[in-house]
């Protein structure tokens, strides 16, 4: 998939989220903002409820979304079989809109009301749909090949150089300019040096103020030698982003791998109650379609 395909993907998946779930928000509205004792009174109310038609049906169809968003991806990643079918890359972003879009359906399902052991469930979706967030965005930042495999620090450190060598020797860059970009890194080198608690926010933090000081640079370069040609942006702007990841990647791995451990727990509680509310709403004669 090349890059105008990968964007019309991402573009399709997120038009095609906000759409359901802005169209259901738009349809419901009137009998989601009804006090709960009064919506047995409602038009809609036979439709939306947790046990009407369309209000049973999200939560089967968020549930089967949700479970196929996560054995897709487990299987993908793990079994051996599986490892050409499709990019890594690809498959996580499809895992991530399944894991969204669905538990949104299941949100619609309760109908707005949390509580009892689902209410349970229902946090621990809110938590891993949350800390799914955060484990994207690490994600983005460990330095991958496009078949997904992590790149070491001393694959990146040749990229790099490869890339310092070009900006001087074909584009001519000033090398002054070249080590004002490396200062930069340098210094979030020394920010990554932070307690394990307050490490995530400051990586956020310092990689925004990294990104906005290199476009800052870029710009002035510009200014000074009149306008940069595309190739030479995106040069010095790959450049530092495989020093901001280089100098982050210690402690973003070291990241990533408490986050799993944050992660998958919450997503075992929550599909274990999950089925256990299912199973149970079968033996209590409501199973949606499936016992018409």
């Amino acid at each position: 998939m090349n890059r105008t395909l990968h964007s019309i993907y991402i573009l399709s998946l997120t038009v095609i989220g906000i759409l359901i779930v802005a169209w259901i928000g738009i349809y419901g509205w009137s009998y989601y903002a009804t006090d709960v004792p009064d919506r047995h009174e409602h038009a809609l109310h036979s439709t939306l409820s947790p046990t009407g038609f369309w209000g049973h049906g999200m939560g089967f169809i968020g549930a089967f979304l949700m479970t196929f968003g996560v054995v897709m991806y487990s299987l993908r990643k793990r079994w051996k079989l599986l490892a050409k079918v499709g990019m890594i890359k690809h498959v996580l972003e499809l895992h991530i809109f399944l894991c969204l879009i669905g538990p949104a359906l299941i949100v619609y399902h309760t109908a707005f009301k949390f509580g009892g052991i689902v209410g349970v469930s229902f946090w621990c979706m809110m938590i891993v749909v949350a800390s799914g967030v955060i484990g994207r965005y690490l994600y983005l930042q460990i330095p991958k090949t496009v078949t997904g495999r992590e790149i070491t620090s001393y694959e990146l450190e040749k990229q790099i150089d490869a890339l310092r060598k070009k900006l001087l020797d074909e584009f001519k860059i000033p090398i002054e300019f070249i080590a004002h970009i490396d200062a930069i890194s340098s210094e979030l080198i020394e920010s990554s040096k932070a307690s394990l608690i307050t490490t995530f926010p400051k990586l956020v933090i310092q990689n925004l103020r990294h990104d906005v000081r290199v476009r800052s640079l870029i710009a002035s370069l510009s200014h000074q030698n009149g306008s940069a040609s595309a190739e030479v942006v995106n040069a010095i702007a790959e450049k530092s982003h495989l020093q901001r990841q280089l100098a982050n990647l210690t402690v973003t791995q070291k990241l990533f791998r408490y986050w799993h451990m944050f992660h998958l727990p919450f997503a075992v509680v929550m599909f274990i109650i999950m089925i256990a509310h299912i199973v149970a709403a079968f033996l209590f004669g409501y199973g949606w379609i499936f016992t018409e």
